[in-house]
């Protein structure tokens, strides 16, 4: 409201528009004084047991985070071998792809490259570098370390590695050097998820002076020729392994890092600390030898942190998923009928609810539920189907005097609770009471090797994305020759003839119907039977934030940052 004239102000309103000001000039004081949430450059520090810290007015953030797990490296962090998760995520905060995905989301960004182009039939990817990027040693990055890098996965192409594993040695034709910064990728054949690939691992950019072009860089105690990544955000500065299995690993900022401008990483210094089992990461986390548990706590203690005001519970969606391998080089298992009676068997309720608290959800499709095309075609077995299990296994020969015996074989120190996941299948197969199952565990350093080997009957196996499509949750189990890295010996020719149909095809609706066909088909042969799909899960100390749990499974170290 105006006033009409000056006299008319009284006393008291002079007062309250004296105190009016006043109030509004401390707000100033106060905002523009109270230090802000932003994490500062530092020096980095050496590996010490105490960290030292970096102040701002009031707020100081530690140069270092220590996180503990039960994963390990299963054999080295090259690109051209690690098919792991955890060897595939050390890889992602030691190296860089061409592009990447926003955090949180599954939205591809640019990364080591600017912008891309496709060529109109579908089957050129060209791709601009980011200029004046370097190796951690100083070595540049340019067009030619791409083609080497892609040249020497041709070179190398281990069977089981990752290269082969997502079918990029018969995706890509060739690498074209067009300039100096700029880069294509001829394909064989049209690849409409050619630039999710992009962002896998096998695909990143190593460092020619540390990886030859003939041979894989393994684990030898020096940091200086095991690495061969060296264009993202930490380099490796020290790693413990002791009987395959590793001790501790030891990450520093990259002075060279592309993005180390807009602030990352956020800490200096990441020291993963690994543990045998769950129970000792719980003691860990409780005692403050570790800021941040991730892999694999156990469902109980996860459920006892939610209610515990000192810690923060972290979830995200689940992409990961867990299933049963039959290898049908073994007799009986080359028997569709005996793998379908398996298959109605299961009870998934057992696993679900009893072994992980209802902290994951049945999955009836090796494509987890919420991608695209996802159908639940294993439902037609329904659970715990015992009569439909009985029928099959008299079919095949079996009987309550003739059981159907073998060995099922789960991996320790590596997915969560397959101990209690191995015992609620023995369990619910035996309540057909024509089945007897032999429980058998092997560390996971040698799991990968018997599987390798075709000693295992039936076994167990989880998967994280590679990229984040269904092509990933079907090519990489159903190899043409039946072996892969999960040596199930299932072929079948009309699975494999789907699956290149479904590389080559770009149109929604045909993939749908594409992918329909071969979750059925699995269903249908039932070489591999899906169990559970999970959540990612992290717990930490009330004063570490940056963590980022999505659909990716990427644990993004370089994001995180703790309070002093």
């Amino acid at each position: 409201m105006k006033l009409k004239k000056r006299e008319a102000v009284s006393a008291a309103t002079v007062i309250a528009i004296i105190v009016i000001i006043l109030i509004a000039a401390l707000i100033v004081y106060l905002y523009t004084t109270t230090p802000q949430q932003t994490q500062t450059t530092t020096t980095s520090t050496s590996q010490t047991t105490s960290p030292t810290t970096t102040t701002t007015t009031s707020i100081s953030y530690r140069d270092k985070i220590v996180i503990g797990t039960t994963d390990s490296v299963q054999s080295t962090i090259d690109p051209a071998d690690a098919y792991d998760y955890f060897g595939d995520n050390i890889i992602q905060n030691l190296g860089e792809g061409l592009v990447n995905y926003r955090p949180g989301t599954t939205e591809i960004v640019p990364a080591l490259a600017t912008s891309w182009s496709v060529s109109p039939d579908g089957k050129t990817w060209t791709f601009n570098l980011r200029q004046g990027v370097k190796f951690a040693d100083g070595t540049p990055f340019n067009a030619t370390v791409v083609k080497y890098s892609i040249d020497r996965q041709f070179k190398i192409d281990e069977p089981e590695g990752p290269f082969a594993g997502v079918g990029l040695d018969t995706i890509i034709n060739r690498t074209v050097v067009n300039s100096q910064y700029q880069v294509s990728f001829v394909l064989n054949q049209p690849t409409s998820f050619f630039l999710s690939l992009a962002a896998f691992i096998a695909m990143y950019p190593v460092n020619p002076h540390v990886a030859p072009m003939d041979r894989i860089v393994n684990y030898t105690g020096n940091v200086n020729t095991e690495n061969p990544n060296g264009l993202g955000p930490y380099i490796l500065t020290n790693w413990v392994r002791s009987g395959g299995k590793d001790v501790e690993m030891d990450l520093t900022a990259n002075p060279n890092y592309w993005n180390a401008s807009a602030g990352y990483p956020k800490t200096k210094n990441i020291v993963i600390k690994f543990f045998t089992d769950s129970a000792s990461l719980n003691l860990a986390l409780q005692s403050g030898q570790v800021d941040i548990a991730y892999r694999q706590l156990s469902p109980t203690d996860i459920q006892a942190y939610q209610g515990n005001p000192n810690f923060k519970v972290w979830t995200g969606p689940g992409t990961f998923i867990q299933y049963l391998v039959f290898n049908e080089k073994q007799k009986p298992f080359d028997n569709v009928l005996v793998r379908k009676a398996i298959a109605a068997a299961i009870d998934r309720s057992l696993i679900v609810n009893t072994v992980f608290l209802g902290q994951v959800q049945p999955l009836y499709s090796m494509i987890p539920a919420g991608m695209q095309y996802h159908v639940d075609a294993f439902k037609v077995y329904g659970d715990a189907n015992l009569a439909y299990a009985e029928n099959l296994l008299q079919q095949a020969g079996y009987s309550q005097t003739n059981k159907l015996t073998f060995t099922l074989t789960y991996p320790t120190g590596h997915y969560q609770s397959t101990d209690g996941i191995a015992q609620a299948i023995k369990q619910a197969l035996e309540k057909t009471g024509m089945i007897s199952v032999n429980l058998a565990s092997e560390p996971w350093a040698n799991y990968k090797q018997s599987t390798s080997a075709d000693q295992l009957q039936v076994y167990i196996y989880g998967w994280y994305p590679d990229f984040v499509d269904p092509f990933d949750y079907t090519s990489p189990f159903l190899p043409a020759d039946g072996i892969g890295f999960l040596h199930t010996h299932y072929v079948n020719q009309n699975m494999t003839r789907l699956i290149q149909q479904a590389a080559s095809t770009s149109d929604s609706s045909q993939l749908a119907s594409i992918y329909q066909s071969i979750q059925q088909l699995i269903a249908s042969d039932a070489p591999l039977v899906p169990l559970f799909q999970g959540i990612s899960v992290a717990v930490s100390s009330p004063k570490v934030g940056g963590i980022v749990l999505d659909a990716t499974t990427i644990f993004r170290y370089w994001l995180l940052w703790e309070t002093a």
